[in-house]
């Protein structure tokens, strides 16, 4: 059973899925330690891999250093590649939650 793409994740789900890596980063598959430009280009311009977390098409490729696991590819869509890195930005208890109908709260 193929799922359908659920499109970007919020803030809140950005924030699991980095968590989730940190745990289980063997859910990524190996990349070399020091990809080189050629590389990187290949994985996103001509072979096909889905988002880890919306399950669109993968237009990211980034690479996860992990002691345990050693380097891993991160593969994202451009929206959901957006959402990891604001949520690896700003911490937690930092964090706006996202209001799509109106202005970020005042501080």
């Amino acid at each position: 059973m193929v799922s359908e793409p659920q499109g970007p994740p919020g803030a809140a789900d950005a924030r699991g899925l980095l968590h989730l890596i940190a745990a289980e980063p063997s859910l990524l598959a190996p990349a070399p330690e020091e990809p080189s430009t050629a590389e990187l280009h290949l994985r996103v311009g001509y072979e096909e891999h889905l988002c880890l977390s919306c399950g669109d098409r993968a237009t990211v490729a980034a690479i996860v250093n992990s002691e345990e696991a050693g380097s891993r590819w991160l593969d994202l869509c451009s929206a959901c590649w957006t959402e990891v890195q604001v949520a690896n930005e700003v911490p937690e208890e930092d964090a706006w939650p996202v209001n799509p109908d109106g202005p970020p709260p005042s501080l």
